[in-house]
């Protein structure tokens, strides 16, 4: 069975410095050593994140000798920012990115970006941390669309927020506590659309980079999944640059 790990304090060590695509590294708790030392100062270098975990997490993570760190590798290739934006303004006058902030289950980033392929979006934007790692179970959930759109992960998403919008980019962003409807998008224009996470929506970082702020229809519930509001505000998007 294929795992998604590197084990072993020189193989994780090799990855990493051959530019292996990494998503992060779990170090056991307390482990020591020049090798550790080589493998945190890359991953500081890199922005990296390193996860320190007990014992019985790593060794129920992956199996075999794995000397207190493990690599979780990427199932997906992962683009540059800017050359996803030049080449969406190559394809249509129209761009569309979506930024997540912060969604951490998989499931909901595959259906994000199985709605956000399907609808046409240009790529999808996450951060380096504190975002659901891209794996098989991810892939699945998208119906194969996470190797069709591209995915940018970026270290800052406030600070790729503001080269968004140095681009020419409207940025849009869902919160439930707003005025204005989705149906009032003006999407004729390069928009980037931000969803937050499912319990704690868009960072207050993050919202200072919003340039405007639409919400969803509701009644009777205080919010909706996040992918099941994606793929609303995506289709009336959608709608909207056809009217």
């Amino acid at each position: 069975m294929f795992s998604p790990y590197i084990i072993g304090r020189h193989p994780v060590l090799e990855a990493l410095e051959s530019g292996r695509k990494i998503d992060k590294i779990l170090l056991e708790q307390g482990v020591r050593g020049e090798v550790i030392d080589q493998i945190k100062q890359i991953c500081r270098d890199q922005q990296i994140p390193v996860q320190q975990v007990p014992p019985q997490k790593i060794d129920r993570e992956v199996r075999g000798n794995h000397q207190g760190v493990a690599a979780l590798t990427s199932a997906i290739e992962y683009y540059e920012l800017q050359d996803v934006i030049d080449k969406a303004f190559e394809e249509g006058e129209w761009p569309l990115l979506v930024v997540l902030d912060e969604v951490t289950d998989v499931r909901n980033i595959g259906a994000i970006a199985r709605t956000a392929f399907g609808l046409g979006a240009n790529g999808i934007v996450i951060p380096q941390k504190g975002s659901a790692p891209i794996q098989a179970d991810a892939i699945k959930a998208s119906a194969g669309a996470l190797l069709k759109i591209p995915v940018c992960k970026v270290s800052n998403l406030s600070v790729a927020i503001k080269d968004i919008k140095l681009n020419g980019f409207a940025v849009a962003g869902i919160h439930a506590h707003t005025q204005a409807m989705i149906e009032s998008i003006e999407a004729k224009q390069p928009l980037a659309i931000v969803m937050g996470a499912e319990d704690t929506g868009i960072s207050p970082s993050v919202q200072k980079e919003v340039q405007a702020f639409y919400k969803i229809p509701i009644q009777g519930i205080e919010s909706y999944n996040v992918s099941v509001a994606a793929a609303m505000t995506l289709y009336q998007v959608s709608l909207n640059r056809k009217v």
